[in-house]
C-alpha cells in the first residue's frame, strides 16, 4: 500500500499529461563502437546524424536513465528509405553483450538502460536525407530523439568482397537443432555478411570436424536453395563421404558453377609430422577424385616435434602440395605488419592466404574477447584489409555450454567461441546477436568501403585514410570521433571522386584544372595542370614506351663530366634535319661550391648515354632512372663495380669503382676509368692530395665488333701505355683509359701494347638484377616502389620542404614513362613535398618514382620552349637530363590535324584563340599552327574573327571545324549545363595516329581506355569509299591496309563527338 501511494504521488507531481523533455537532459546517443562508460560525453543532439549506403547497417547506442525493471516504450515516425530495429543490451552470464530485439516495449535492465537502434537500408533505397523521430517513454520521462538519416549514393555489395567463414556447432543449436532453428541461424549469419558452415565433431582426440555450408545434406533441396543465395561468398563441403557421393557432389557443384568457390576443411591446426602425413593422405585421395579440389587447413604453429620442427618454410613447402587455402592465426604475426608480410610471402602465390582469431591474440590486438574493448572488435577487419589476407575464418559462434548457459573459461579467453546466443534464453525464437559481433560487422562494412576507395582511387589512397584509425595491430584508434571522420572521408571519395578532374593528395581530394594539353611528338602527351586550392602547377609528359618513333636520350652538359647546359640548349644540340629532340627535363644533382666537392658541375650520381658510362652510380643509396635497349624502364637504387681482365697468361683481374672522376681517398679508389666524357684527358683528383704518387695510364679501344655497354664484357686492344706520369694525358679519338696508382699501378705496369683486355662494368639493383642499360640519370631518392612510398619521403630533410620538383615515374608494366616538373616558391605554385609529388604520379598511373634535382634546377622543355616557370626567373644550366627524340623517318606531309586545347578560363571568357596543329603519319608535330587552315563554326555558337572563336550566339551546343588540303578536324562543344565546361574538356580528347615501321599497317590510339564507339572510312582522293567499319575502341585499333594499292588516300574517323581526317600515302 505504501509503495502504491508513492507511485501515485510521483504521478501527480509529474502531472497527468507527461511533458516531452529536451532529449539531451535524459538521454545520450553513442556510436556503437564507443565505450559505454563514456556515455555522458555524448548527450543527444537536437538532430542526431546517421550516414549509410544502400545495403548497409549502422548502429547507435541510446543510453537512458531508468528505474530498474520499469517499462520502456518506444515508437517512431515511419521511416521512408530505411528500416529501424530496436534491441536492448542485456546481461548474459555476467556480461552486457546480448542484443535482445523488441518491437515497442521492454523492461529496463537497471538504473541505466542501453537501447541499440539499428538502421538498415534496402538496396533499392533512394539516396537523400530523411528526417526520423523516435519517441521514448518511461515512468519519469517522455523524450523525442530526432535523426537526420542520409542514405549515401553507394551500395555495399550483396556478395561480400572477402569470405568470412564462421562455424556453427550443429550439435549445440537450441530446440535440438530443429529445422526452424537451422533456417533462423542461416538467415541470421548471412544477413551479417557471414558464410555459415556447420561443424560436427568427429574425433575429439584429434579435434576432427566435418563441415558443410548447409545444416542439411548437401543435395537436400534446402541446401540447393542456399547455393543460389547471392549473399554466400564461399562454400564448405563435407569431406567424410563415400567416394561415389563425394565425386557426385563435386561434379554437381562444378556443373552449377560453384565448385571454384568451394573448399574442404580437412584438418584443424596440425602440429605433428603425423598430422601432416594424414593431411597429405586425405588430400591426395580427394585430389585423385577431383584434381581441382581445394583443401583448407588453418595454421597456428610450425611443427612442434620431429626433424623439421620450428621450420615454417618446411610447413608450407610440404603442405602447399595439397592445401590451397591457409588461414593463419593472427597471433603468429607477433603484433607486427611485417609479421603478416612474412607469412604472405610463405603462402602466396601458391595458395590463398586467410587469417583467423580465436583464444588469441589477446591484449592490445584485435579480437572478440570480453577483456577487450569495442574498438578491438571493429579493428579485426581493418587489420585484414591492411594485411591483405583474402579471407577470414572463425571457429565457432555457439561454442558455449547450454542448460545452464555458460561461456567457456578454460583458456582464460572468455568470449571466444560465443558470438550468437540462443533466443530461448530471452523468450524469443530468433538467435540473439552479441554486441561484439555487430561491431565486427561494422568493421566488415568498413572493409567494403576501403575496397571501394581502393578500386576507385587506388590502394594508396585507402591506406592513407585507414591510417586515421589503424596503423598496426598495436596502434589503432580508441576514438569513435576518429572512426566517424574515417568513414566520412571514405564515403566522400566514393561519392564524389572523379579521376578525370580530381586528384587525391595526402588523402584529400583536390580539383584539377587542365590549362593546356596536346601531343608534342610520337607517343607523347603533354599536360599542364593547376590545383588551385594548394596552389600547385605541374607540367607532365606521358610517354608510350612501345611507340617506335620516340626514344629516350641522356644528355650530359656540353658532353663533358663538369659541363653545365640548359635543357633547351641540349634539345637544340640533339636536334638535326633527321631527328628532333622535342622535349626534355633536368636530371641529377651536381657539385656546387657549397658542397666543397670538385669539379663544380659534375653529376653527383651516375649517368649513361647510349650504353656508355659517363659517371658511375656512386652507391646503392643513390636512386637511378634507366632505359634498356628494349625501351624497358628500371627505377631503383643501383651499385657499380668495374673490372679489367688481362687476357694474356697468366690471366689476372683488377676492380675499379670510378669513371671519369678519380678518387684517391679510399683503399679501393686506386684505379679510374676514362672515356670521351672526361673532358679530353685523364684527370687529377681535385678533392685530395696524393703527394708524389705517380701513375701508370693504359689507353685502349674496343676490339672490332665491340662497342661500349654495361653488364656485358667488352673486348679491348691496348693502343699505348704511359708509365710514371702525373696524369692529365690527352685521350685520342675513340680511346678510353685506365689510370692507376699504388696496387693498381702494379697491375697496369704488367700490361703491354697490343694486348687484349676484357672490361666489364656491372650495375646491379638491390634485387641483383643487371639490366642492359642504354640510358641513365641519377636522383637522390627512390621515392616510390611498387606503388608504396619509401621512408626517404619522410626521413630525408630535402624531401620534407616545399620545393620546385622534378621527377620521373613509370607504370608497373613498364609500358609508360612519366616526366614531371612542378613549379615552386612562387605565388602561382607553392611547390610540393616529395610524397605529394608521388600522389600526382600515382594519379597518372606510375608505380615507381625517382626524384631529381629540384629548386631552381627544375625545368621542362616542350617543342623547344621552356614550359614551366623556373623559381630563379630564368632557365638554369644543369649537369644532365633526359630528352625525348624522334626516330621517325623525315616526313613533312600533314596527314592529321588537331585543335589547340581550350581551357576553362578561355571558354568562360567567351573568347577562344584557335590554333590548328598538323601531324605527319608518324604523329610528329610538323606545324604548330597551320595558318592556311580554314576555320568555321556552328552559327548558333557565335563567330570566328582573327582566328578567335567568339561565343556570343544563342546556342550552347555546336561544332568548330578546321579544313586544310582535304583533311579536317571537328570539335564539339556543349555548354548547356553547369558541367558543360568539364564535358568540353573531356570530349576534347585527341586520338593519336601512327604507322608501323616499313609497312602499311597503321594504329589509332587514345589517351584513356574508356570504351567508346568509333567509325572509320577509307576514301580514295576522288572520294570513293574503299573500306568502312564501326567498332568498339578502348585504347588501340590496328588498321591493316597492306591490300591497298599505292597512292594517296583519306582516312576519316569519328569518335567521341570529334571528327578527324588523315591523309595516307601508301
Amino acid at each position: 500500500m505504501k509503495k502504491y501511494l508513492i507511485l501515485v504521488v510521483s504521478w501527480l507531481l509529474l502531472g497527468s499529461g507527461q511533458l516531452v523533455k529536451e532529449a539531451s537532459d535524459n538521454v545520450w546517443v553513442l556510436p556503437c563502437t564507443e565505450l559505454l562508460e563514456n556515455y555522458q560525453d555524448f548527450p543527444a543532439k537536437e538532430w542526431n546524424e546517421v550516414v549509410l549506403g544502400k545495403g548497409e547497417t549502422e548502429h547507435l547506442q541510446v543510453v537512458l536513465n531508468t528505474i530498474p525493471k520499469e517499462k520502456i516504450t518506444i515508437s517512431s515516425s515511419i521511416p521512408e528509405a530505411f528500416n529501424v530495429h530496436y534491441r536492448m543490451l542485456t546481461d548474459i552470464d555476467g556480461y552486457k553483450d546480448a542484443l535482445v530485439p523488441f518491437v515497442s516495449t521492454i523492461q529496463a535492465t537497471g538504473s541505466t538502460s542501453v537501447v541499440w537502434l539499428t538502421f538498415e537500408t534496402p538496396r533499392n533505397s533512394q539516396p537523400g536525407t530523411y528526417e526520423y523521430t523516435v519517441s521514448i517513454k518511461t515512468l519519469r520521462n517522455s523524450i523525442n530523439l530526432k535523426f537526420k538519416v542520409r542514405v549515401a549514393d553507394y551500395e555495399i555489395p550483396l556478395t561480400p568482397s572477402i569470405p568470412s567463414e564462421f562455424c556453427i556447432d550443429i550439435d549445440n543449436l537450441p530446440d535440438n537443432g530443429s529445422d526452424e532453428q537451422k533456417e533462423l541461424w542461416n538467415e541470421f549469419l548471412l544477413s551479417r555478411r557471414i558464410d555459415p558452415y556447420y561443424g560436427k565433431l568427429i574425433d575429439r582426440n584429434t579435434w576432427r570436424w566435418d563441415n558443410c555450408f548447409s545444416p542439411w545434406p548437401w543435395d537436400d533441396p534446402r541446401s540447393r536453395k542456399l547455393l543460389q543465395d547471392k549473399r554466400f561468398c564461399r562454400f564448405a563441403l563435407p569431406c567424410m563421404l563415400e567416394d561415389d557421393e563425394l565425386l557426385r557432389m563435386c561434379n554437381d557443384m562444378e556443373e552449377k558453377g560453384y565448385f571454384d568457390r568451394c573448399y574442404f576443411y580437412i584438418w584443424d591446426e596440425p602440429k605433428t609430422p603425423e598430422h601432416y602425413e594424414q593431411i597429405a593422405k586425405e588430400s591426395a585421395h580427394i585430389l585423385s577424385l577431383k584434381p581441382n579440389a581445394k583443401m583448407l587447413v588453418p595454421i597456428s604453429s610450425f611443427l612442434v616435434e620431429g626433424e623439421h620442427k620450428w621450420d615454417y618454410d618446411y610447413t608450407f613447402d610440404f603442405l602447399t602440395k595439397y592445401v590451397k587455402i591457409f588461414p593463419i592465426a593472427a597471433e603468429q604475426y607477433n603484433c607486427e605488419n611485417s609479421g603478416a608480410e612474412k607469412f604472405r610471402k610463405l603462402v602466396e602465390p601458391r595458395a590463398e592466404w586467410w587469417t583467423y582469431v580465436c583464444c588469441g591474440p589477446t591484449g592490445v590486438q584485435p579480437n572478440f574477447l570480453f577483456a577487450q574493448t569495442p574498438f578491438h572488435n571493429r579493428a579485426i577487419m581493418w587489420r585484414v584489409w591492411k594485411e591483405q589476407e583474402t579471407g577470414f575464418l572463425y571457429w565457432g559462434v555457439n561454442r558455449y555450454r547450454l542448460n545452464p548457459f555458460a561461456f567457456d573459461t578454460s583458456l582464460n579467453a572468455v568470449g571466444d567461441g560465443g558470438l550468437v546466443f540462443p533466443g530461448d534464453l530471452f523468450n524469443i525464437k530468433e538467435p540473439v546477436a552479441s554486441a561484439r559481433l555487430e561491431r565486427w560487422k561494422e568493421g566488415q562494412e568498413d572493409y567494403e568501403l576501403l575496397k571501394m576507395v581502393e578500386d576507385k582511387a587506388g590502394r594508396h589512397v585507402a591506406e592513407k585514410i585507414l591510417e586515421q584509425v589503424y596503423k598496426s595491430p598495436s596502434d589503432y584508434t580508441r576514438s569513435s570521433a576518429e572512426i566517424s571522420s574515417f568513414r566520412k572521408k571514405l564515403i566522400e571519395i566514393i561519392e564524389t571522386y572523379n579521376p578525370s578532374n580530381q586528384v587525391i593528395i595526402r588523402g584529400e581530394q583536390h580539383q584539377v584544372d587542365t590549362l593546356n594539353t596536346y601531343i608534342p611528338g610520337p607517343g607523347c602527351d603533354y599536360v599542364h595542370i593547376r590545383i588551385e586550392d594548394m596552389p600547385i602547377e605541374a607540367h607532365i609528359l606521358k610517354i608510350d614506351l612501345q611507340n617506335p618513333h620516340t626514344q629516350i636520350r641522356t644528355f650530359l652538359g656540353k658532353n663533358t663530366i663538369e659541363g653545365l647546359e640548359r635543357v633547351s640548349a641540349a634539345c637544340d644540340r640533339y636536334s638535326s634535319e633527321t631527328a628532333d629532340a622535342y622535349a626534355g627535363i633536368n636530371g641529377d644533382f651536381f657539385n656546387i661550391k657549397a658542397h666543397n666537392e670538385l669539379p663544380i658541375g659534375a653529376p653527383r650520381g651516375g649517368c649513361i648515354a647510349d650504353g656508355v658510362v659517363q659517371r658511375e652510380p656512386r652507391n646503392m643509396d643513390w636512386a637511378f632512372a634507366t632505359i634498356d635497349y628494349t625501351n624497358k624502364p628500371t627505377l631503383d637504387n643501383m651499385s657499380f663495380e668495374g673490372s679489367v681482365t688481362s687476357m694474356k697468361a697468366p690471366i689476372s683481374s683488377y676492380r675499379f669503382y670510378d669513371v671519369n672522376l678519380p678518387r684517391t681517398d679510399c683503399y679501393s679508389c686506386d684505379l679510374t676509368f676514362y672515356n670521351e666524357f672526361a673532358g679530353g684527358y685523364t684527370r687529377m683528383d681535385e678533392n685530395a692530395d696524393i703527394g708524389d704518387k705517380l701513375k701508370t695510364e693504359v689507353f685502349f679501344k674496343p676490339a672490332e665488333g665491340y662497342k661500349w655497354k654495361v653488364n656485358a664484357p667488352v673486348a679491348c686492344i691496348i693502343t699505348r701505355i704511359i708509365k710514371d706520369t702525373e696524369g692529365h694525358n690527352a685521350l685520342e679519338a675513340g680511346e678510353s683509359a685506365l689510370s692507376g696508382i699504388a696496387q693498381a699501378k702494379t697491375f697496369l705496369d704488367k700490361l703491354t701494347i697490343g694486348q687484349k683486355l676484357n672490361i666489364k662494368m656491372t650495375i646491379k639493383t638491390p634485387q641483383n638484377e643487371t639490366p642492359f642499360i642504354k640510358e641513365m640519370i641519377g636522383g637522390n631518392s627512390l621515392l616510390m616502389k611498387n606503388g608504396i612510398l619509401t621512408d626517404c619521403n619522410f626521413n630525408d630533410s630535402y624531401n620534407n620542404v616545399l620545393y620546385p620538383r622534378t621527377g620521373v615515374g613509370c607504370s608497373a608494366d613498364g609500358k609508360w614513362l612519366y616526366m614531371m616538373a612542378i613549379d615552386g616558391r612562387q605565388e602561382h605554385s607553392r611547390g610540393v613535398y616529395t610524397d605529394e609529388m608521388c600522389d600526382l604520379f600515382r594519379s597518372l598511373g606510375a608505380a615507381n618514382v625517382v626524384g631529381f634535382d629540384g629548386g631552381g634546377s627544375t625545368g621542362m622543355v616542350v617543342n623547344h620552349a621552356v614550359v614551366n616557370k623556373p623559381s630563379d626567373g630564368n632557365e638554369r644550366a644543369v649537369t644532365n637530363g633526359w630528352l625525348l627524340q624522334t626516330s621517325a623517318p623525315v616526313d613533312k606531309n600533314i596527314v592529321r590535324m588537331d585543335f589547340n586545347y581550350w581551357n576553362k578560363e578561355q571558354i568562360t571568357s567567351g573568347s577562344i584563340p584557335l590554333k590548328v596543329m598538323g601531324y605527319n603519319q608518324y604523329s610528329v608535330l610538323t606545324d604548330t599552327d597551320i595558318t592556311g587552315a580554314i576555320l568555321s563554326c556552328s552559327p548558333g555558337l557565335g563567330y570566328i574573327k582573327d582566328r578567335t572563336l567568339i561565343l556570343n550566339g544563342p546556342e550552347k551546343k555546336g561544332t568548330v571545324t578546321a579544313t586544310f588540303n582535304g583533311i579536317s578536324v571537328t570539335r564539339y562543344l556543349n555548354l548547356s549545363i553547369s558541367t558543360g565546361i568539364n564535358q568540353t574538356i573531356k570530349t576534347a580528347t585527341p586520338i593519336e595516329f601512327y604507322r608501323a615501321p616499313d609497312s602499311n599497317v597503321f594504329y589509332l590510339t587514345k589517351k584513356n581506355t574508356d570504351l567508346c564507339k568509333i567509325a572509320y572510312s577509307l576514301y580514295t582522293i576522288n572520294g570513293i569509299c574503299l573500306k568502312q567499319e564501326v567498332t568498339e575502341f578502348t585504347d588501340n585499333i590496328r588498321l591493316d591496309f597492306t591490300d591497298i594499292s599505292s597512292g594517296i588516300y583519306i582516312l576519316r574517323v569519328n569518335m567521341a563527338s570529334e571528327n578527324h581526317s588523315f591523309k595516307l600515302i601508301i
